[in-house]
């Protein structure tokens, strides 16, 4: 009975974490629930069946984040670029090294940096907090830019961060060129390393709460200049077994998204789907076969 208790509250917390508020949420908090017992691991008494999944991506996987299992994989070692999948390694740094109440001033090089942009303003002073919703939601390359600069003072300084922190972190098929994942030479990962990097983010409870929102809107710290934001994960509507975490799209990488999803009760499964004709029904069926093929 109290085992039975105990999941069901660790249920209900994973459950409930979209309704967290950033201000509730002290940075780089990691509330460690993936490996909290009694959860229960994925167990396949007589080996799952792949012949029901079809999945056409160019490399994919599965994990049971409780255990660390890997439940189903496909080229998974295969060196490619990911998008903005990347913004997740860049949200770790900030975390680790600036207080999200910091202000910000954007400078020029983030507002005419290419692709997706939440319309950051020169000039606009906003939140640390606002531009890493602005990075993890709308997937705004500005935001990227904009966090990468006040942190280390220069894009090349923040490289050196970046690619030293995949290290620590055991990414060892990754190397990053820019803070946004935009395509340029150098800037790739794995299916296996992508879900190394989604582990640890989603571990983070200020990243766990933020991809967990739909949409919202942000504004500058004089409310001069306001940014609506919307997901990019389609998924957090439609599925609501899917809490969140970043998808990656640009003409090079095709259309990526890593993922959390919650079942059974209060199982996490991580999925990583890179270069998919159909990213968020390709996700769904991978959920969907390891929760067939597995007890939870």
């Amino acid at each position: 009975m109290f085992a039975s208790l105990i999941s069901f509250y660790l249920a209900t917390l994973i459950q409930n974490l979209p309704q967290l508020t950033t201000n509730e949420i002290k940075p780089s908090q990691f509330q460690d629930i993936l490996t909290a017992s009694p959860v229960p691991q994925a167990i396949s008494p007589s080996g799952p069946n792949t012949n029901d999944l079809n999945i056409q991506a160019s490399a994919y996987i599965a994990v049971d984040l409780k255990s660390g299992k890997t439940l189903i994989q496909k080229n998974m070692k295969e060196q490619r670029s990911i998008g903005s999948i990347t913004k997740l390694i860049t949200a770790l740094i900030i975390l680790d090294e600036n207080n999200i109440n910091d202000v910000v001033k954007v400078p020029l090089a983030a507002t005419t940096i290419e692709g997706s942009r939440i319309w950051l303003a020169e000039g606009e002073k906003i939140t640390v907090r606002d531009l890493l919703s602005g990075m993890l939601i709308h997937s705004g390359n500005d935001a990227a830019y904009a966090l990468a600069i006040y942190n280390a003072g220069s894009v090349e300084n923040f490289l050196g961060k970046m690619n030293d922190k995949a290290k620590r972190l055991g990414l060892t098929q990754t190397h990053f060129a820019n803070p946004a994942g935009l395509d340029r030479d150098g800037n790739y990962s794995t299916a296996e390393d992508i879900a190394t990097l989604g582990t640890f983010a989603y571990r983070n409870a200020f990243i766990r709460s933020i991809v967990s929102i739909p949409s919202m809107t942000v504004s500058s710290v004089n409310g001069q200049f306001k940014h609506e934001l919307k997901s990019t994960n389609e998924l957090l509507v439609k599925d609501p077994r899917v809490k969140g975490l970043k998808t990656g799209y640009t003409l090079e990488a095709g259309k990526s998204f890593v993922s959390v999803a919650v079942v059974g009760h209060g199982s996490p499964i991580l999925t990583v789907v890179l270069n998919s004709p159909d990213r968020f029904k390709e996700t769904e069926s991978l959920i969907d076969w390891s929760v067939a093929n597995f007890i939870w």
